[in-house]
């Protein structure tokens, strides 16, 4: 064990959680014992998974009608209240105003 964890650089009792938690070990009673494949299991155990690209979420612009809103009249509300210009130009669209 300790030829594995100083091949490995790393503390016993690290090397015997790794092994324990991954099942890559022989143990019996307090004594833990590797194989040579035990030892290349765990290094395989701790590599990382790729990563792999994320699909890009594309969000185009759509020329859209104007949803049918389920309260006419806290739609018209909020477009009246907002700042913002795209809430003026809807509240053209929409109610005339």
């Amino acid at each position: 064990m300790d030829e594995a964890a100083e091949y490995l650089r790393w503390t016993r009792r690290g090397l015997i959680k790794v092994a324990k938690r991954h099942g890559l070990c022989m143990v019996r009673g307090r004594e833990v014992t590797f194989t040579k494949s035990h030892i290349l299991g765990i290094i395989e155990a701790l590599q990382p998974a790729p990563n792999k690209p994320r699909a890009l979420t594309v969000r185009g612009h759509i020329d859209r009608a104007p949803s049918g809103s389920a309260s006419p009249k806290i739609r018209k509300l909020f477009l009246q209240r907002s700042n913002k210009p795209w809430a003026k130009r809807l509240l053209k669209e929409e109610f005339g105003e």
